[in-house]
């Protein structure tokens, strides 16, 4: 599977055998430190999924995390949501920072599926004719809902990539199917949700924007960002990066 719209990326060998090494570490560190989230839980129903991945869109997970209960409590289905008085969503979605524009495309979302009998599309294209899903979210709801090995490659799992792998990746004259190829290599086979989770929950906690932890980080042995910070090891991180 390529980037949409291109022919698929070769990667290097080296590559692969590099990613497969930071999949084993990211799935180890995510049992014992991964978020734990209530859209992630197990028993969430499409709709809830979907609401989540729509809340998540310009905003930050920790802010989702506290508006969401009541969120859904308001609106418990895609019947409510779209019946819902745009007054009453818009102070629902107010604390997020979202209510202005995200009030009309939740509204719109939830009737253009409520039309297709509360059923959520199960193709990419279609996912993306409905106003508030773009790629990003496109693959959220197929991967969560569907099961679907599809990246959720956003600016924490990019960022982890590009530190990780260094620059000889990044010089690929594509660099957005580039990455599309790094991460679905990443994420995919068994427990591919919870690879994805794991390099999104690492870039957001430990290999973060700014002041990334890489004194303590697992990956620091093999990571060409910190390679070239040429940071002294410590006996927690040899532990983890045999």
């Amino acid at each position: 599977m390529g980037w949409p719209g291109h022919a698929p990326y070769e990667l290097a060998p080296e590559a692969g055998k590099r990613l497969h090494w930071l999949r084993r570490r990211l799935l180890s560190w995510f049992a014992r430190n991964g978020r734990s989230l209530l859209w992630r839980e197990p028993d969430r129903t499409p709709y809830e999924v979907v609401v989540a991945e729509v809340l998540l869109q310009r905003t930050t997970a920790v802010g989702v995390a506290r508006a969401y209960s009541g969120f859904i409590e308001h609106f418990p289905s895609w019947t409510s949501l779209s019946q819902a008085p745009l007054e009453c969503l818009e102070s629902a979605l107010r604390p997020l920072g979202l209510w202005r524009q995200k009030t009309l495309a939740f509204q719109s979302l939830a009737q253009s599926i409520e039309a297709n009998g509360g059923a959520i599309p199960r193709t990419r294209t279609e996912l993306e004719r409905l106003r508030g899903i773009g790629p990003y979210t496109a693959s959220a709801v197929l991967a969560i809902v569907y099961g679907r090995a599809e990246p959720l490659l956003d600016v924490n799992m990019a960022r982890l990539l590009v530190r990780f792998l260094g620059s000889s990746e990044g010089a690929e004259a594509s660099p957005k199917r580039t990455l599309h190829a790094l991460a679905l290599r990443l994420v995919r086979g068994k427990r591919s949700l919870e690879a994805n989770w794991a390099a999104l929950d690492f870039g957001a906690l430990v290999c973060r924007a700014r002041r990334p932890l890489c004194p303590e980080c697992p990956l620091r042995t093999r990571c060409q960002y910190a390679r070239s910070l040429k940071l002294q090891p410590t006996p927690s991180a040899d532990v983890l990066s045999g």
